[in-house]
C-alpha cells in the first residue's frame, strides 16, 4: 500500500484515454513519461495509429508535442515493426523519430497488438533550453544545463555471428560504435535493457543467459564506468551500469542504453546496491560462471534534484529466490526490494544526500509476468501497492526458472530540504 507521505514536489500525475504519465520536474527541465495503448480494436494497423494518437494527445495536454527522446514499443507480433515504422514516420515524420526499441513481448492485455511507452524532454521556461538532435532509430542527443545525455536503442547483432555469446557480443560492439559515433564514452553509460530470447533455455552444456552474462562480462572488462561522477569520500563496491536482463518472444537479442556527459561539479551518477541482496556480480558460480555485471540501480543527481533507475528487480534475498511457486508473494516481495533500494537510508549509504523515495515516487514502472496464470495475483499485488504510476504489464521470460516476476522503474526522488 502506498505510503502516508508528503507529496513529491517534482512529481505529477496525469491521463489522456489510453495513456498514462507522469511528468518529473528537475530544475527548469521536465521530463514526460507516458504508456499508451489503444482500445484493443481493430487489426494490428488500426490499433497502431489509435495509440500514437492516444500519445499525442497525452504529449499535448502535458505541452510535450514533439519532444519525444524515446520510444520503447512492446509487440505481440515482432513482424509488426515495420508497420509501426512507417505508422510512426507518417505521424511525427522522418526527421522527428526518436530513439526506437522494439520489443517482442507481448501485452498481458491479450487483446492489444502493442504497448507504447515515451520518454519526452523539454524546458518549462525558467531555466536553459533544451537542445534535441536525432539521429534516426538509434540515437536521440540531450543537451540542457551544461549536461548532455544520449537515449540509443534498438541494437541488435549482424548477420554473421552464431551462438547466444557471439550474437549478444556482436550487439553490444554495435551498441557502443553507436554510442563513440555520437560523441559519448562507453564508460559514460549508466543504464542499459537487454532483451533475450529463449532467454532461459539451453545451449550447448550451458544456458542462453549464461552466455548472454559471459559476453557481457568480456564487453565490460576493464572499462572504468562513471569515475568522473562518482561520490568523493563514499566506499562502493564494484561499478556497472544499472541494467535489465529479461526474456523475449523473438529468438534474438536487442539492446538500449543511456549515456551522460558532462563537467558540473554538483553532477553525481552512482550504482546502488540493495540491503536486502548481494549484488548480481558477486553471486555464486552456481547462478552463471561469469556473474551478471550490473547494479541494482543507478542514481543521477544534479541541479538539486536526483532519478533513480531502477534495473530489473525481482523475488531475491541475499542470492536466493524466496516464495517459490507463490506470484503475489514475489510481487510483494519484489515491491519490498524496490522500497529498500530507493529509500533515503539507502541513497544516503551512496553518498546522496538530501533525497527520499518510496514506491509512490516512481514516475512509470514495467512488470514483467512469467506466464499468465500468474497474471491477476501479480496485478492485484501492483495496483495495490502502485496506485497510479503508469505501469506496463507484459509476458516475459524471467532469468530463472522460479522467478515469476520482474520490476523495474524510473523514480523521481523528493527532496528533503
Amino acid at each position: 500500500m502506498l505510503q502516508e507521505r508528503k507529496e513529491n514536489e517534482t512529481l505529477r500525475r496525469g491521463a489522456v484515454d489510453g495513456c498514462a504519465y507522469s511528468t518529473v520536474d528537475k530544475n527548469g527541465v521536465e521530463y514526460f513519461y507516458g504508456v499508451a495503448t489503444s482500445n484493443g480494436e481493430g487489426n494490428a494497423r488500426a490499433q497502431t495509429f489509435d495509440a500514437f494518437r492516444r500519445l499525442d494527445a497525452a504529449l499535448s495536454e502535458a505541452n510535450f508535442a514533439g519532444r519525444v527522446v524515446k520510444l520503447n514499443v512492446f509487440l505481440r507480433e515482432i513482424g509488426d515493426k515495420e508497420l509501426v515504422r512507417a505508422v510512426m514516420r507518417k505521424v511525427w515524420g522522418a526527421e522527428n523519430v526518436p530513439a526506437t526499441t522494439f520489443i517482442p513481448q507481448k501485452a498481458c492485455d491479450g487483446r492489444l497488438a502493442l504497448i507504447l511507452e515515451a520518454t519526452a524532454i523539454r524546458s518549462n521556461g525558467s531555466n536553459d533550453a533544451v537542445k534535441l538532435t536525432r539521429r534516426g532509430e538509434h540515437a536521440t542527443l540531450v543537451e540542457y544545463a551544461d549536461v548532455e545525455l544520449g537515449f540509443f536503442g534498438g541494437f541488435g547483432p549482424g548477420a554473421e555471428p552464431v551462438g547466444a555469446y557471439e550474437r549478444s557480443f556482436d550487439a553490444f560492439c554495435r551498441m557502443r560504435r553507436a554510442v563513440e559515433s555520437n560523441g559519448f564514452l562507453t564508460p559514460q553509460i549508466f543504464r542499459t535493457w537487454i532483451y533475450q530470447g529463449d532467454i532461459v533455455l539451453e545451449e550447448g552444456e550451458t544456458q542462453r543467459y549464461k552466455e548472454l552474462n559471459r559476453a557481457r562480462s568480456d564487453f565490460f572488462y576493464g572499462i572504468r564506468f562513471l569515475e568522473r561522477y562518482l561520490p568523493k569520500n563514499v566506499p562502493l563496491g564494484a561499478i556497472y551500469p544499472a541494467s535489465t536482463g529479461i526474456g523475449g518472444d523473438d529468438v534474438d537479442v536487442a539492446i538500449s542504453c543511456q549515456a551522460i556527459k558532462t563537467e558540473r561539479p554538483d553532477a553525481v551518477v552512482v550504482p546502488l546496491e540493495n540491503p536486502n541482496q548481494t549484488p548480481a556480480f558477486d553471486y555464486a558460480e552456481f547462478y552463471s560462471p561469469k556473474s551478471p555485471k550490473f547494479s541494482r540501480a543507478a542514481a543521477v543527481c544534479f541541479n538539486g534534484r536526483c532519478a533513480v533507475y531502477v534495473s530489473g528487480t525481482a523475488s531475491i534475498v541475499d542470492q536466493r529466490t524466496v516464495h517459490l511457486g507463490d506470484p503475489g508473494a514475489q510481487a510483494e516481495q519484489t515491491l519490498d526490494n524496490i522500497a529498500a533500494l530507493i529509500a533515503g537510508t539507502n541513497l544516503a549509504k551512496h553518498g546522496i544526500a538530501g533525497f527520499d523515495a518510496d514506491l509512490s515516487d516512481l514516475a512509470v514502472a514495467r512488470v514483467y509476468v512469467k506466464r499468465p496464470e500468474y497474471f491477476d495475483a501479480i496485478r492485484a499485488v501492483c495496483e495495490k501497492r502502485l496506485g497510479s504510476v503508469p505501469t506496463i504489464y507484459t509476458f516475459a521470460d524471467v532469468c530463472r526458472d522460479d522467478l515469476l516476476v520482474e520490476i523495474e522503474g524510473i523514480v523521481a526522488c523528493n527532496p528533503t530540504k
